[in-house]
């Protein structure tokens, strides 16, 4: 995290603390405001002092000396905080307590030091140039005069002819010369290096004469306005840049709004970064309906939507392996034909550095140009095998160059988010809620008036996707983000930049990346002895996520230390990265009694590990709850987090929950127990919701409670979960959602006379044992929002199925599981959206009665439906 993430993270955190601890902090509170106040002042400063520490190496020291002062007084204030709570518990006798001289001095001389040593750095800022960035605007940095020789030198680069995007080159033509008479701007948004530029100079050599006048031009983030005019005028009018240079900016916008008046003109405005850019362009650039058109290339989709919030939007995709390997090969063996160009005994270690580049082409071409200068034999292509990340964070800095503009434009809330997914490991898939819990709990997500902080954050994650810098690898029924991953050079620079500014360290059985004198954030990958680096790091540790590559690998946490912990993330074992189980950490190994003292301690998320109870006398600060334990007790002060967002302890016992003072859940998973009535109605803010296990009190308590809980999302109630029997008792038959406006998705495992009144919004619905009738079938299919359907275990009990004319009109996934379905009628108009069908141990269902229309579409989207249907048939 760069200091300008840094200190306005701080800053944030001790006013929080300033609140929510003003009696504790009794006799050391000015001190701490007049950090506070310093940090503020010096935020001014650091924009450009973060662009010019990669030339200076004074501001660089400047830059790490603020970073440490602000990590400095982070420490100081909840060590303090941790000993005291420790100590005595109750605030009346913690405020007596600091009463006394010997404390409240030791702790204002502390303080008193950082003081000075930000007084000292204040000091330094003017030796150094450093400017405060309300002065006015910034002329360029050398850093980032660097970053654009660098650009220019990767325009070079790339390849001129386009791999793999001949359909988007085609559409991109039809949309630029469609007839369409409104100025129409056609944007191409993607990551860095992801080919934009290739893509854009190839279309507008295809159409550029179909213009009267036509220009390319770059922006980049650093511009000039008068020199991008300069740039078009040259190109669009016959004058030359000596010309016209002397003249003002805003004559120079006239002349070329006149010339292009009434033309048919073509710009394409290469790599443009904000809003501010295009409003400045847009208005010299005429909105006749002269068939005129505009071609932008942008990282940042909000910029692309902004600049024609009608037009089609083209994101750029990484290629495949086919389109990859011809790149690659092209560039390792110019001039020579792609598909025979490798020799057979390199192809294989050939095709696993290739692998390496993730699709992305500016990575495809850096290895490429890289194997092109070696010589073509095994030792030689097995050492780059062996270093591909080395050669494309080291050997070639202008590539990482290349990407990290794209993390010196975040703004400094998402720069901590950001730098947060180089904890993970390589290629792995995080759900985004999950991932959310982390960010709130690290304290990176602004409160934000009258907004939830949920919210607030999957903002951050969308404005990440949008920014090109997260990919979505899946989304939710509803059209929100599902799960996420990083590309794997991201990742690298999410990590350089990491280690540089002490923001995580990463152990692995290869060591640790960095040896900071003070571990803050720990991600233990697969490594054999991680107990030892948890104990190195135990004085300092705020965060410590672990991944396991095997039930052996067992990470235990040290019975003392780890004082200042605030985030224990043992990682979901449904959350996987290809060939690998995620962590389960202290399989077997109780949780230490020392959890219960981390009074720092928000999120806590705890797997398989024999435990009898929970140690959380001073939990009081914990928002999230994750535990997974059939034999687990929760604890009575569990209910008295009234901090806690969420609770998911499925299989503890939870008898005596007591949720009256939980009004911040946002989700709730437990077993069944009294909480359904004496408590659950009163969780208005509850977003997800479920229930495992049956009690008799289903009957009315339920059907009320979840009446008022008009925020969920997501509801699950399995009453044939592993401590219960089949139940007779229809559950739902009072209950009706047509008031749940935001419920897009439920999972609903119990028998039912018929379906309750269901949703108006919602996307996804799971059945089991529901032993519905046809009727139900028409009642589903008639369901508007409806995307996926799955009909598990005796949902259905019927042995023919009709969808009817127009039914299921937006059904994408259809799953049939272990029904007693002999016929499936689809008539004409049904199932139009239909990509995907799972049929699972359907023995009555033969092959040959499948609707012809279904089983085409099948064939045509899904080609592993023979296999899927050779594998149902053998079970």
């Amino acid at each position: 995290m760069s200091s300008e993430a840094v200190v306005p993270y701080i800053v944030g955190k001790l006013g929080d603390l300033l609140i929510q601890e003003a009696q504790l902090l009794f006799g050391v509170r000015e001190g701490i405001e007049g950090i506070k106040n310093e940090l503020e002042w010096m935020q001014r400063f650091l924009k450009d002092a973060d662009s010019k520490q990669n030339t200076n190496a004074l501001v660089k020291k400047w830059v790490s000396d603020i970073r440490d002062v602000s990590y400095e007084i982070e420490d100081v204030i909840e060590t303090f905080i941790y000993s005291q709570r420790r100590r005595h518990g109750l605030v009346g006798r913690v405020v007596r307590y600091i009463s006394e001289p010997k404390t409240r001095h030791k702790v204002g001389k502390q303080i008193e030091q950082i003081k000075q040593k930000i007084s000292d750095i204040s000091r330094r800022r003017d030796d150094y140039g450093i400017r405060d960035i309300n002065e006015g605007r910034q002329e360029a940095s050398s850093s980032r005069q660097s970053l654009e020789q660098g650009r220019r030198f990767f325009a070079l680069l790339e390849e001129p002819e386009v791999v793999g995007q001949q359909e988007e080159i085609r559409t991109l033509k039809k949309q630029l010369i469609n007839g369409e008479q409104r100025r129409c701007v056609i944007s191409i948004f993607g990551m860095g290096g992801s080919g934009k530029t290739t893509l854009a100079r190839e279309v507008y050599r295809n159409v550029k004469n179909d213009f009267d006048c036509h220009a390319f031009v770059c922006i980049s983030q650093q511009y000039e306005m008068k020199d991008v005019l300069i740039r078009v005028i040259t190109c669009v009018m016959s004058k030359s840049r000596a010309e016209i240079e002397n003249l003002p900016e805003d004559e120079l916008g006239t002349m070329l709004r006149d010339h292009l008046k009434g033309k048919k003109y073509l710009v394409v405005i290469d790599d443009i970064w904000s809003k501010e850019a295009w409003n400045m362009l847009g208005v010299v650039l005429p909105n006749g309906k002269d068939q005129s058109r505009v071609m932008l290339t942008t990282r940042i989709k909000d910029v692309a939507v902004h600049a024609d919030p009608v037009s089609r939007l083209h994101e750029m995709r990484l290629l495949n392996d086919n389109e990859g390997w011809e790149l690659f090969m092209k560039k390792v063996f110019p001039g020579e034909n792609p598909s025979a160009a490798c020799p057979s005994e390199l192809e294989e270690t050939g095709r696993k550095i290739f692998k390496k580049c993730g699709g992305l082409p500016l990575a495809i071409l850096v290895i490429g140009g890289l194997l092109a200068r070696k010589d073509k034999s095994f030792h030689a292509w097995h050492n780059v095998l062996h270093s591909v990340s080395r050669h494309l964070t080291e050997s070639d800095e202008r590539c990482m160059e290349i990407l990290a503009w794209s993390y010196f434009d975040l703004p400094h809330y998402l720069k901590p988010c950001f730098l947060y997914f180089g904890l993970f490991l390589e290629d792995y898939e995080i759900g985004s809620g999950r991932l959310i819990r982390l960010w709130i709990a690290e304290g990176f997500i602004e409160q934000r008036h009258n907004e939830i902080m949920e919210d607030v954050a999957e903002g951050y994650l969308e404005e990440l996707v949008g920014r090109s810098m997260i990919q979505a690898s899946s989304k939710k029924s509803n059209g929100s983000l599902g799960k996420c991953r990083m590309h794997d050079l991201l990742r690298e620079l999410s990590i350089s930049v990491a280690r540089e500014n002490n923001f995580f360290t990463i152990h692995n059985d290869n060591g640790l990346d960095s040896s900071p004198a003070k571990v803050r954030r720990l991600a233990l990958h697969r490594c054999s002895n991680g107990y030892e680096t948890i104990s190195r790091s135990s004085a300092t540790l705020r965060s410590l996520i672990c991944f396991r590559e095997s039930r052996s690998q067992l990470y235990k946490l040290p019975d003392t230390g780890c004082k200042l912990l605030r985030v224990f993330d043992s990682a979901h074992p449904e959350e996987r990265r290809t060939g690998y189980s995620v962590a389960t950490i202290f399989v077997g190994d109780p949780l230490p009694k020392e959890v219960g003292k981390f009074v720092h301690l928000r999120y806590l998320a705890y797997y398989y590990g024999s435990i009898e109870d929970i140690p959380s006398n001073n939990l009081f600060k914990l928002r999230t709850l994750r535990l997974s334990h059939r034999a687990l007790i929760l604890p009575y002060a569990i209910w008295e987090c009234e901090q806690l967002r969420y609770l998911h302890a499925v299989g503890a016992t939870s008898e005596h929950a007591q949720l009256n003072n939980l009004r911040n859940l946002q989700t709730l998973c437990l077993n069944a127990g009294n909480w359904i009535e004496d408590g659950l109605g009163k969780l208005t803010n509850l977003r997800k919701l479920g229930i495992n296990g049956y009690k008799s009190s289903y009957h009315k308590a339920l059907p009320d409670s979840v009446d008022k809980l008009r925020e969920l999302r997501s509801l699950k109630i399995d009453v044939f979960c592993y401590r219960t029997m089949f139940v007779q008792d229809s559950v739902l038959q009072f209950m009706t959602f047509k008031h749940h406006l935001h419920l897009y998705k439920m999972s609903l495992s119990i028998r039912m006379e018929q379906l309750p009144e269901l949703p108006p919004n919602i996307a996804q619905l799971s059945l089991t044992h529901s032993q519905l009738e046809q009727d139900a079938i028409s009642t589903l299919e008639k369901l508007s929002c409806l995307k996926i359907l799955r009909l598990n275990s005796d949902s259905y009990k019927s042995k023919k199925m009709i969808c009817s004319l127009g039914g299921f009109p937006r059904l994408e996934l259809l799953v049939l599981n272990e029904l007693n379905l002999e016929e499936w009628i689809v008539e004409e108009g049904a199932l139009m959206n239909l990509k995907s069908v799972e049929l699972h141990l359907m023995s009555c269902l033969r092959k040959e009665i499948l609707p012809e229309r279904v089983r085409g579409r099948l064939m045509e989207i899904n080609d592993s439906f023979e296999q899927k249907w050779n594998w149902v048939k053998t079970r």
